[in-house]
């Protein structure tokens, strides 16, 4: 009798402290269910209030979370959006990169970033700029987790900062033209003036001012019609510019042959205009001098770039200078013109006496400064 009563009480004891661990769990389930709803409550509110919209979709892109800030974004509350596809609301033209951004993401743990449009409740695109990262479990991956904003404003800040690039080259590309058509009538007014000169120094005089000028105006004829009006293929100016004084020297261009040795190099106008007048002045000196009596010869010209600095030979195969004559250290306006450009592309220069003569120049490209 005595071991039914224990047996009893241990019974009676048993279901006491599983009904205390019953309240208990009943109690912690309880707390955490405040605290979940607490947290959730936290989180509605940060999203409702946030400007980013943050959501989640399955593999196939269709919604499974909409954060609250969708209606404040698009005009969409959560519930208009959960269970629809993403893709009905990307803009066609948009919707097969942001497909092939999200299958090339999926193996990324970085995720994705793309700008594309989106569809908002008013029927209207609006740019969205998301984030995307892919979500995986225990069976793989699941779908993806989103942060998007709207970009709209960086978007038409950059259409007017594209606007106004494209409105200031067109009136730089005018000024260039500009430019080479008053350059071409003072060329033209030249030589019209020297058709009248009778002293020979003077009518040369004039034709060496027009080749100048001339030098410079195709340097903007060239910048005009370029892609670019930072720089210019020199190269295929330097073979303008030759073709062009051995012709106005000798009008016959099979009296002097070009031997060139031009890298395509692109140099912008600051350096351009010196480099092209110090050519103009070394290939018009050799024209005049090199080959007397109708010698036939041969201008050679090289251009190569090493590293941050140009190496620029301009010689020729004439009868050369005696060491009397090196017009290094003379009085001629050409050789002065040519030492002063030296100084404004701060570059040096080497002559080289033998067979003809040679001149070596090396210069670095001048700093562009800009024009708006």
């Amino acid at each position: 009798m005595w071991g039914v009563g224990i047996i009893v009480t241990l019974v009676i004891l048993r279901q006491v402290i599983s009904l205390n661990e019953i309240r208990k769990a009943q109690i912690t389930l309880k707390r955490n269910k405040e605290i979940i709803s607490q947290r959730k409550a936290q989180l509605d509110f940060i999203t409702s209030n946030m400007l980013d919209l943050i959501s989640e979709s399955d593999e196939k892109g269709v919604y499974k979370y909409v954060s609250p800030s969708s209606k404040q974004l698009l005009g969409y509350s959560s519930e208009d959006l959960l269970g629809k596809s993403m893709y009905d609301y990307i803009h066609p033209d948009d919707s097969e990169k942001v497909i092939e951004s999200l299958k090339e993401s999926q193996g990324i743990a970085e995720g994705m970033r793309i700008q594309y449009r989106y569809k908002n409740a008013d029927g209207n695109y609006v740019w969205l700029e998301t984030t995307g990262k892919p979500v995986f479990d225990e069976k793989g991956f699941r779908g993806f987790i989103y942060s998007s904003r709207d970009i709209r404003d960086q978007k038409k800040a950059a259409e007017f900062v594209k606007k106004s690039l494209k409105e200031k080259e067109a009136l730089l590309r005018e000024i260039h033209h500009r430019v080479n058509n008053n350059l071409q009538i003072i060329s033209s007014l030249l030589s019209l003036q020297s058709d009248n000169v009778v002293d020979e120094r003077d009518h040369e005089l004039f034709v060496e001012s027009q080749n100048r000028v001339r030098s410079m105006a195709m340097i903007h004829e060239k910048l005009y019609q370029s892609d670019s009006l930072n720089s210019i293929n020199f190269s295929d100016y330097i073979e303008t510019l030759l073709n062009s004084l051995i012709y106005d020297y000798t009008k016959d261009l099979g009296h002097i042959k070009l031997d060139l040795d031009i890298e395509e190099v692109d140099l912008n106008i600051e350096t351009s205009v010196p480099c092209g007048l110090i050519i103009n002045e070394l290939v018009s000196n050799a024209l005049k001098h090199a080959f007397p009596n109708g010698r036939p010869g041969k201008i050679m010209v090289k251009l190569h770039q090493d590293n941050d600095q140009f190496i620029l030979e301009v010689g020729d195969d004439g009868i050369g200078y005696s060491e009397e004559e090196v017009p290094e250290n003379g009085k001629k306006l050409g050789f002065n013109l040519v030492k002063s450009l030296l100084q404004q592309l701060d570059g040096s220069m080497e002559i080289q006496h033998g067979n003809g003569t040679v001149y070596r120049i090396v210069f670095s490209e001048l700093k562009y400064q800009k024009r708006f």
